[in-house]
């Protein structure tokens, strides 16, 4: 089949992802952007223990529990090591604690504690050394990864923890691809699989469905009743996946622990009635632990157990969930695009360490790997809190200036979504500010946004609009959405309220009609069919 082109192969894509970031990257070759869009942590790196493990391996070849015995200048492999290492350092994860962990699993039959703690604190792995799916470190890595999960509820052990390449989103590609997909023999059947997301959803999921012959499907809340309904509208349907993340991307909110128990007894019972065509849950506890609402109540979907919810007949939601985490949120390590994931049904796990493998997940630089292990479980818990508080503040900052800029404007033009956890916040843009039908989704708000400066250089704010994550502009939601970081420094801050004012202070202005043609003709210039894919994503 030849492409309509001419081309053999496909030059130009229209989904509505690679469409967004078409629209940012031509803005920015003219104009100087405020950019709120992404997803870095607002550190500039980890904290130094994350640094000095990454040294440490790279100089000496071993791995975290060698670090310890470094940092504390242990003469040999202690156990004490690792205490006086978690009393001096304050890990958010005790090191003793997961060499526990480590030890159960891999110390042989016959071998004594000191034996085994020596060899672990010995042992090296060259870089030029290729050694299967492994890096030479997986299982001090895993044993990390465990003992987070742990942390978390979800009982997990370092046997049952799978580590990516290619972060998040590795491991749930490798979870679509074995829930949605066959492979027989040489040939991989792609099945008619459904994703079942909350509005917010983590904007790069919208892209991973379709791959395996996937969609999505959006719920407004994603609780019990959604769950309980949706699976039942499905019922004929293989291959379904529910999407449940800690915290929602677009807006902030958390999963709660009455809504994760709705979730959890909705599946739960029907997989019980329904063994041949259970449904899997994809538990996205990326931000887990970046909470910026005081007392705010959260609960991993894979630690809810049937005995809480009156049957423990029902079993556990940790045989149905791939839990996945990653350091590049909470503990700012986004360059090390790991992931660690988590399920306690041995052929879920067989079937995703299938598609890893295939897909090419399963090769993990060692440095990776135990620098993102050390990220997720050395990083001090005070760090943490210390850069959830800097969040909430600038939360609170961003309201303050907002509500200023809406009393100058004469309306309530701006209003932003408090988020309980993360740094992400819905900016809600009113209709009647553009008051303007060619303005007709938060994407061509976005292209105002973008390119309302005309030909100034220092013009422009970057952000994501909410139909990428499943927000639709309605006559009843009619306000815009586009997400905004917070995880930025101040200065940028100020110029974004800078910006968003003379933005406000145009779209009042007779100038108005000029300028939304001018930013649209813009954005039409780069994504010809705009209005077209905006309407039918």
């Amino acid at each position: 089949m030849v492409a309509e082109d001419g081309q053999a192969v496909q030059g130009r894509f229209s989904d509505l992802y690679t469409v967004v970031y078409a629209l940012i990257d031509d803005a920015k070759r003219d104009h100087r952007l405020v950019k709120l869009h992404k997803g870095s942590h607002g550190s500039d790196n980890p904290h130094p223990v994350v640094q000095d493990v990454g040294a440490y391996f790279f100089l000496e070849k071993k791995g975290i529990f060698a670090f310890v015995h470094h940092a504390m200048g242990a003469a040999g492999a202690r156990l004490d090591a690792l205490v006086a290492y978690d009393s001096a350092c304050r890990p958010r994860i005790a090191t003793r604690e997961v060499f526990g962990l480590l030890a159960e699993c891999s110390r042989r039959d016959g071998e004594t504690v000191e034996d085994f703690t020596r060899w672990v604190v010995s042992r090296q792995h060259d870089l030029g050394r290729y050694r299967g799916g492994s890096s030479g470190f997986d299982d001090e890595a895993g044993s990390f990864a465990a003992a987070h999960f742990r942390s978390t509820g979800v009982p997990a052990s370092p046997r049952e923890v799978l580590v990516f390449c290619g972060g998040a989103k590795g491991g749930m590609m490798a979870m679509l691809g074995a829930v949605m997909c066959r492979h027989e023999g040489e040939k991989v059947h792609r099945m008619s699989g459904r994703v079942l997301a909350p509005v917010g959803y983590y904007q790069s999921l919208r892209i991973l469905p379709p791959i395996v012959g996937g969609t999505i499907d959006v719920a407004a809340s994603l609780d019990g009743p959604d769950v309980q309904a949706w699976l039942a509208d499905t019922a004929r349907e293989c291959g379904r996946v529910i999407y449940a993340p800690l915290v929602n991307n677009v807006d902030g909110n958390v999963l709660t622990e009455s809504r994760a128990r709705g979730i959890a007894a909705a599946v739960l019972e029907h997989n019980r009635r329904h063994p041949g065509n259970p449904a899997y849950v994809l538990g996205d506890d990326v931000y887990a632990g970046s909470y910026l609402a005081p007392g705010a109540s959260t609960r991993p979907i894979g630690s809810i157990r049937g005995d809480e919810l009156g049957s423990p007949d029902l079993g556990n939601m940790s045989d149905w969930v791939l839990s996945v985490v990653t350091p590049s949120k909470t503990y700012a390590l986004p360059t090390s695009r790991i992931a660690f994931a988590h399920t306690g049904n041995k052929a879920l796990r067989s079937a995703v360490a299938h598609y890893r493998t295939m897909l090419s997940y399963g090769r993990v630089p060692q440095g990776d790997e135990l620098t993102a292990a050390a990220a997720i479980c050395l990083t001090p818990q005070q760090w943490i809190d210390r850069w959830n508080r800097t969040y909430a503040q600038r939360v609170d900052r961003l309201c303050t200036r907002l509500q200023a800029i809406n009393e100058n404007l004469g309306m309530d033009a701006f209003r932003l979504t408090r988020p309980d956890g993360g740094w992400y916040a819905a900016l809600r843009i009113h209709h009647g500010l553009f008051a303007d039908p060619r303005v007709r989704s938060s994407v061509h708000a976005l292209a105002v946004c973008l390119n309302c400066g005309r030909e100034r250089r220092d013009t422009g704010l970057a952000l994501l609009p909410g139909e990428l994550s499943g927000y639709r502009v309605t006559p009843g939601s009619p306000d815009y959405i586009l997400r905004a970081s917070v995880a930025v420094g101040d200065d940028d801050l100020d110029e974004f309220t800078h910006r968003l004012a003379d933005l406000g202070a145009l779209l009042r202005s007779p100038a108005r009609p000029a300028a939304i043609t001018h930013a649209l003709d813009r954005a039409r210039a780069v994504v010809h069919d705009l209005d077209t894919i905006v309407e039918t994503a």
